[in-house]
């Protein structure tokens, strides 16, 4: 256990020390959040928050994790993620289809050079799709997501936990390293990310942690559903199994399905920027940023804490917890559509 104390403290100690480097180097280049009317924060602030924490990510992985193909290929890939997110934080304007047919792109590329991928089906190209999809859909998620002072951060460091702790149960060390690199990364991140924040992740950040929780919740293995497994009759285990990265995932996933879901009800462009989010309406409800954040923190442990324990558990109890969550999504999208934001 010594190793993951070692772990954790050498790439939160990183993200400490390079995120002021960055933020200063953000300030010299122009890459800065200017105020405007959808923006929460009133000064420009410093975009480069990811850098750092890719930084402190590859540092600590060239460390600790092994060299092999597949860690390569997750960081080659996630530096292109943060390069491509670089474009935008600078102020170069990219269209939204163009940005989803780029990340499609990256995400297709990595799963055939890391030769990884979803494997729900014997039909290989159908695993090929679901994977990139979900990837891509984790990218622009936690990039949508990100609309408030140490959101992103936490909710990525607090599901990398749970990752860690899943992995440590089903025997995959290397992913429960890789899970305390993310941590470590994010909590010296948010050292100077949580409100007031001084520096912002930006695109480049967002759609890196999008990314690389993608890549751990595909690599993820649990083990302990196939109770589940045959009372549906699933010949594959992953099918099932997948479901508990996706209810630790849950509050990125809630977020971009129920600002879609609104914003064709409302005949919005999906790709329109707004302050129609979860945390917007949270917001809207009279929390203060702080009380936001640390709202969907907590929902974040909850959710977590369920998906751990719903494994190795009858189908009984797995359908019992399965219901606890769909029922926290039902209530949150009554409590979060009673808040008016469109005119």
């Amino acid at each position: 256990m010594l190793i993951y104390l070692i772990v954790i403290i050498i790439a939160f100690l990183a993200a400490m020390v390079l995120t002021p480097l960055v933020k200063w180097l953000g300030i010299i280049l122009g890459f800065l959040d200017k105020p405007g009317a959808r923006k929460i924060h009133a000064k420009p602030t410093p975009l480069l928050g990811g850098v750092a924490i890719f930084l402190a990510f590859a540092i600590t992985s060239a460390i600790f994790l092994y060299y092999q193909e597949y860690n390569f290929w997750m960081i080659i890939w996630g530096l292109v993620f943060v390069l491509f997110g670089l474009i935008d934080d600078k102020g170069i304007n990219i269209r939204a289809r163009y940005k989803i047919w780029s990340h499609l792109f990256f995400a297709g590329l990595f799963v055939i050079t890391a030769k990884t991928g979803l494997h729900f089906v014997r039909i290989e190209w159908i695993n090929f799709l679901l994977s990139v999809g979900f990837i891509t859909f984790m990218t622009n998620s936690l990039n949508m997501l990100d609309g408030m002072d140490g959101l992103v951060g936490g909710i990525s460091a607090i599901v990398s936990f749970f990752f860690f702790a899943l992995a440590m149960n089903n025997g995959q060390p290397d992913l429960a390293i890789l899970s305390l690199i993310i941590l470590g990364a994010c909590l010296g991140f948010l050292r100077y990310n949580f409100n007031p924040a001084s520096i912002f992740l930006g695109e480049a950040g967002s759609t890196f942690l999008g990314y690389i929780l993608a890549v751990m919740a595909i690599k993820l293995n649990v083990l302990g559903l196939w109770d589940v497994a045959l009372t549906l009759h699933v010949t594959r285990l992953q099918i099932i199994s997948f479901v508990i990265p996706l209810i630790i995932l849950g509050i990125p996933i809630f977020d971009t399905y129920f600002v879609f879901a609104n914003r064709f009800l409302h005949r919005i462009k999906f790709s329109q920027p707004g302050k129609d989010h979860t945390h917007h309406r949270i917001h809207l409800r009279g929390f203060s940023q702080k009380a936001t954040v640390l709202t969907l923190y907590a929902v974040q442990f909850i959710l977590g804490a369920v998906a751990l324990a719903m494994i190795n558990t009858g189908s009984q109890q797995f359908f019992a917890l399965f219901g606890i969550v769909a029922i926290i999504a039902v209530v949150a999208w009554n409590f979060l559509t009673r808040v008016e934001v469109y005119s």
